[in-house]
């Protein structure tokens, strides 16, 4: 059975897509109303669970239809449109279908998309549901008939029987091509009759439009029978013969017969099922105990992947299932190529010498296990520190190795101890080019000593560029041209006497530095001549820290910004933000220069 969690806050978004629903049981026009006590158990139930809800004046409205585009909402979300588990696949199909829905105007599109997607809608049938003409009219009970069958992944099926017997007396107002899915949600227990003709004979009734009460009834029958899963896993073989896919899930091989309605898909576009290969990542999709989508949205990079082994299985194809040695919930199953190297030791092996809870280094090439190598939990690397990346989940250390080969090291969140030229150190205080040993434990650096040496060199700026990550200084000398990163803690000597700053400094100067590693930690300048006044063209502009680059006659000039700085358009004659300043304008700049750098009072844009 589908876990009922899965329906919450879906039923009251396509029901009552009005800002006016509340909570409220029982409703007074349920209790009240006799021509729909057949549906008030179906209503309170669903409604007691959370997965409708009434309007502010304590009414369900039980008899107002609903319409081809709430019914699409309602679809798309039963099969995991809000799903985390099906974020990548949702991302893939607004992308894939953009330019379909594109020709239609709905405020929808992320729902829809989906539909296409799964294979519960195709382009086709889009105007019919979506179109302006139709999206917003009632939907009828021979289309409601449709729709469940398409979700439910029996069209197939249905189309495959050629000889359909009806039990409806009106039977000839259902469209032929709607009877047979009439006939299937009949057999499903999902949609009955409305009642019997004068004769006593069941009626369907597929004109009628579908009411809320109805859906409540639909939708309580579906919960059963929808069976919504998925399982992520890796591709083992494909039998086109037998029309089976096996996939390695936890350790265990999983033969799953293949549909004709099964859909194949590898990064979003649809493929046949020959186009997946061993060693693919593939989540597998079940709807009503069918196999409707196997996919594979994740492309495993070549790497290594280090953990403990939790299982091995060596059959036709060798696995190994390892977890997270800081996570041991944390597990995935890789498949082993044919010619997998086994290493226990440092020595080659045989693959059932690796046991449980070996800490194993897997080398992946394509999805597939080229190396799998047991190796002790606590190991090291050597290298240069090219950068440390905060911006994820956990820091990382880019460190490059002496064959020139950059690795990614994560540090680990229990912390991580740091020296640096003997001392104690911190993360913040590395610098580019450090020369750093990294001790590491289950893969994940838990300590660094780091080295540096400097380096003092002359030359004359060619280029300064400030950004939110620092500022970088291009330092031409007699044999080249190099650019080094200014440390936050730089210290700036002007004229040997003169503390400055970084934003004092400009094209042209002539400094002498000394290098930490490869950071510049201190700069001794020539005297910087500013000047008052500039015409030129605008080179860059740097919001953030209020800079604007002039030339004028070939020198690059640093203007420097305030708030009381006018910058006037004179195209307009009026006063502009810094930001909104192009670059290749000429300007005109009048200012001061008693800090020895131009500070603008009035910068004209001609």
């Amino acid at each position: 059975m589908i876990n009922k969690k899965l329906l919450s806050g879906i039923i009251c978004v396509v029901f009552l897509l009005s800002t006016l629903s509340v909570a409220a049981l029982p409703f007074s026009d349920v209790e009240n109303d006799p021509t729909v006590q057949w549906a008030k158990p179906y209503i309170n139930e669903m409604a007691e669970l959370g997965y409708i809800k009434g309007y502010e004046d304590g009414t369900f409205k039980p008899n107002n239809t609903i319409s081809k585009t709430e019914v699409l909402i309602l679809l798309s979300r039963m099969i995991g449109v809000n799903d985390e588990s099906f974020a990548d696949s949702l991302e893939y199909a607004v992308s894939e279908y953009k330019d379909t829905l594109s020709k239609f105007s709905t405020n929808y599109e992320k729902e829809v998309s989906f539909l296409l997607y799964v294979g519960i809608l195709d382009a086709d049938d889009l105007g019919t549901y979506i179109s302006n003409a139709n999206k917003n009219t009632a939907l009828k009970r021979y289309e409601a008939a449709v729709l469940l069958t398409k979700l439910l992944g029996a069209e197939e099926e249905v189309l495959g029987n050629a000889f359909v017997s009806s039990s409806y007396a009106d039977t000839v107002e259902i469209p032929d091509s709607a009877r047979a899915y009439v006939e299937y949600v009949k057999e499903k227990g999902i949609m009955q009759g409305m009642g019997n003709n004068e004769q006593g004979q069941p009626m369907f009734s597929p004109n009628t439009s579908v009411t809320r009460s109805q859906m409540a009834k639909m939708l309580y029958s579906l919960i059963d029978v929808i069976d919504l899963s998925s399982q992520t896993g890796t591709v083992v073989s494909v039998d086109t013969f037998n029309e089976t896919i096996t996939v390695t899930i936890g350790g265990s091989d999983i033969v799953y017969n293949i549909k004709a309605n099964t859909k194949f898909k590898v990064n979003g576009k649809d493929v046949k099922s020959t186009d997946l290969r061993k060693g693919m990542s593939v989540k597998v999709t079940h709807i009503a105990g069918d196999v409707a989508l196997i996919e594979n949205n994740v492309v495993v990079e070549d790497s290594v992947i280090y953990g403990l082994v939790s299982t091995t299985k060596d059959s036709t194809t060798r696995s190994v299932t390892i977890a997270d040695a800081n996570n041991k919930k944390n597990v995935s199953t890789y498949v082993l190529a044919d010619n997998a190297k086994i290493r226990v030791n440092g020595a080659i092996d045989l693959f059932s010498k690796v046991k449980a809870n070996n800490y194993v280094a897997l080398t992946l090439v394509d999805g597939l296990v080229e190396t799998l190598e047991v190796i002790d939990k606590t190991t090291t690397a050597s290298g240069t520190l090219v950068s440390i990346d905060a911006s994820g989940e956990f820091t990382v250390l880019n460190v490059e190795d002496k064959s020139g080969e950059v690795g990614a090291y994560e540090i680990s969140a229990d912390g991580v101890d740091v020296s640096r030229n003997s001392l104690s150190s911190s993360l913040n205080q590395l610098m580019t080019g450090d020369t750093v040993v990294l001790k590491m434990t289950y893969g994940k650096v838990t300590k660094i000593s780091a080295s540096s040496k400097n380096q003092n060199l002359s030359g004359s700026i060619s280029y300064i560029t400030h950004s939110k990550d620092g500022s970088v200084i291009g330092l031409e000398t007699s044999n080249s041209l190099t650019e080094y990163k200014v440390n936050k803690s730089v210290s700036v000597l002007i004229d040997s006497t003169e503390e400055g700053t970084v934003y004092d400094l400009r094209p042209g100067t002539d400094i002498d530095i000394t290098l930490q590693s490869s950071e510049i930690i201190t700069i001794k300048a020539a005297s910087v001549v500013a000047k008052s006044s500039l015409n030129g063209t605008v080179q860059s502009i740097n919001a953030t820290y209020g800079l604007m680059v002039v030339e004028e006659d070939g020198i690059d000039y640093n203007v420097f910004v305030n708030s009381s700085t006018k910058i006037i358009d004179s195209a307009s004659g009026r006063n502009i933000l810094l930001k909104n300043v192009e670059k290749g304008k000429f300007v005109t700049v009048t200012g001061s220069n008693a800090s020895g750098v131009l500070e603008a009072s009035v910068i004209v844009i001609q």
